[in-house]
């Protein structure tokens, strides 16, 4: 995976050393291949950008990349962009959530090909928590405020991801693997052209029996994508992907068995018409979402769908300014045990301007008028801007406002514990950041620094009201600032290396008692590490390392610090013909993954080694 940064006990001590010790005497291995930087970014200001003029903190990751580093949940390759946590038991087909600066999966916003994967029940992380990484043209991350440009939920930032679009002469690839915890893999790909007719598509199937008891888990997915140029200046297109899981949840290990079975399922569809006339670019979009959640035990069952439709106009005034400008209108269903089913409209107004004050200088300034048919009207604004110095140094700065209407849940839930607010408001952040970004020459090789500050009000938060029964009020506030650095170099022509640190602090404060607290499950500190190195024609292999630090449960409960080591190598014995193999927690570490005092602690997985075969034809 190619990141595109611009801003971007004594025996078990002892033996975690001398591993790590040996991981970096190797070349710092980055890429399958030789780096390829994805020229430019789309989910910064909805249009293309080239990532060394832009004013935000972004990150791009190439889906050639991923595949080549053998990323099977897409949430592992995430792990390595600052700013970004994906924590995960690193059990096949359990759930999580990702988390942008602090703020937790429910103000991240995830836009899959134009669909919006954030529901009237669900946060991002249903969808992206095990989404496959299999054609995938791109993984965009663009971090702070994003409401200007895409609505509600955008507060930490953005997760975009784009599938592949078809190009050159038509040609499939079956992946096969197997391994540990009688796991298995099988997936087929294709893509190509034909005439004026773009395609690519994938179909794929996990199951894995996973380390712990009663722990099984099975995982589906699929993508098709299919792009029609109509006409010199108009081209339609329609686009799918699909997460199907079925997990046994043996929760943690003061919960008695049997295990908890999980079974989610999420699909979105985007069909869409781009027309070009002159300096006049516009693209309507109709794009649906679908979602389902049943968990035995507990007995929950959740169902929830968006409809959208998005028209966005992209016009070049000049060589040195761009408008972009549209509307937006989203329906939203859902319901679960605690409430039925629920229907809400939202629509939004949007603009933005760039320009180029010249060659250096960049500035984007916009805004969005959103009114919610439950919650009411909100605007929010953004500004930033990018100056490029003679020695290739590109200082930036952004700031910008976001929110998060509340969900159908917390509006409309009849459970007594956690009874509905139809009262509650949209939850306001602003935020800023700076930093700088230092390019080479080579163009091979960069680093920079963020610092990042985000304050939220109005925190939807729950309040006891009698006993164990309770209720949801806009009450608190949250603050969360920190550090994001990077640096990707190419060694050698054979050898490259990413590095990622971020920290982070993240707080909410009880305005009614005056106590402040760390998020829970938030590290303090993460560090990673990506080495790539091609021996020869035949022989690629590389190591991932990240290491989290300084993570607090509920009740500011002190969890483990933990270090994972992933090992991978590809053997090419034709052009058409690959072994893989890797090690997923190659140290087997023993860390934890959440605590409870209620359901207590859930151990990770351990070691596991997998190999199989790449065909290409």
């Amino acid at each position: 995976m190619t990141t595109q940064n611009s801003n971007n006990h004594t025996a078990t001590f002892t033996r975690r050393g001398i591993v790590i010790a040996s991981l970096l005497a190797m070349p710092f291995l980055n890429g399958d291949e030789t780096v390829e930087l994805d020229p430019f970014i789309v989910g910064a200001t909805r249009t293309e950008r080239a990532a060394d003029t832009l004013g935000v903190s972004a990150d791009s990751l190439v889906g050639s990349e991923i595949e080549k580093r053998m990323y099977r949940d897409l949430r592992h390759a995430l792990f390595n962009v600052s700013g970004v946590y994906a924590p995960s038991d690193e059990a096949l087909a359990s759930t999580s959530e990702i988390m942008i600066r602090g703020n937790s999966g429910s103000r991240v916003l995830s836009i899959v090909d134009g669909a919006k994967t954030n529901s009237s029940i669900f946060s991002a992380g249903r969808f992206m928590a095990g989404a496959s990484g299999f054609n995938l043209d791109s993984v965009e991350v663009i971090r702070g405020a994003q409401s200007t440009l895409y609505g509600s939920s955008a507060i930490g930032g953005v997760i975009l991801l784009e599938t592949r679009r078809g190009s050159g002469a038509p040609s499939y690839a079956v992946t096969m693997e197997a391994g540990s915890f009688n796991s298995y893999l099988a997936a087929l790909q294709g893509q190509g052209e034909s005439g004026d007719l773009d395609f690519s598509f994938h179909l794929a199937g996990q199951e894995s029996d996973n380390e712990r008891l009663d722990n099984e888990g099975k995982m589906k997915s699929y993508s098709f994508r299919f792009d029609y140029d109509v006409s010199e200046n108009t081209t339609v297109g329609i686009v799918s992907r699909g997460e199907f899981s079925d997990y046994s949840n043996p929760s943690g290990d003061l919960t008695p068995p049997p295990s908890a079975r999980i079974q989610s399922d999420a699909a979105v569809m985007s069909a869409y018409v781009e027309t070009v006339k002159n300096e006049w670019t516009q693209k309507l979009s109709l794009s649906l979402l679908d979602e389902y959640y049943r968990q035995t035990g507990s007995l929950y069952i959740g169902d929830a769908s968006n409809v959208s439709l998005d028209w966005q106009n992209v016009i070049d005034v000049s060589e040195s300014m761009r408008l972009v400008a549209g509307s937006t209108w989203e329906a939203q269903e859902g319901n679960d045990n605690s409430f039925p089913e629920s229907e809400g409209e939202n629509w939004a107004l949007f603009a933005q301007a760039e320009v180029a004050a010249s060659e250096s200088v960049n500035f984007v300034v916009g805004a969005r008028y959103d009114d919610y048919e439950y919650v009411g009207s909100k605007s929010t604004l953004r500004a930033n801007g990018s100056w490029m110095l003679p020695s290739k140094t590109k200082l930036r700065a952004a700031v910008g406002s976001a929110f998060r209407s509340p969900n159908f849940f917390r509006l409309f839930s009849t459970s007594l514990f956690a009874l509905g607010n139809p009262s509650l408001k949209p939850e306001e952040s602003e935020s800023w950041e700076i930093g700088f970004d230092q390019y080479f020459s080579d163009g091979n090789e960069q680093f920079g620094l963020t610092y990042f500050c985000n304050d939220i009000e109005n925190l939807v938060t729950w309040i006891p009201t009698t006993g164990w029964d309770g209720t949801y009020v806009n009450r608190d506030v949250a603050e969360n600032y920190g550090v994001e650095a990077y640096a990707d170099f190419q060694l050698t022509n054979i050898w490259s290396a990413s590095v990622a640190y971020t920290w982070t602090e993240s707080e909410s404060t009880n305005l009614e008692f005056g106590s402040t607290t760390r998020q829970p499950g938030v590290p303090r500190h993460q560090i990673s590490l990506v080495n790539d190195l091609w021996i020869d024609e035949k022989w690629s292999t590389g190591v991932g390392i990240n290491y989290i630090l300084g993570r607090e449960s509920f009740g500011s409960t002190g969890i483990d610090d933990y270090v994972l080591v992933r090992l991978y190598g590809r053997y090419r014995m034709s052009d058409s013909l690959s072994l893989t193999g890797r090690l997923e927690n190659a140290l087997d570490e023993d860390y934890t993954f959440i605590y409870s005092s209620f359901s207590g602690r859930v151990p990770a997985r351990g070691l596991a080694a997998f190999g199989g075969l790449e065909w290409r034809f």
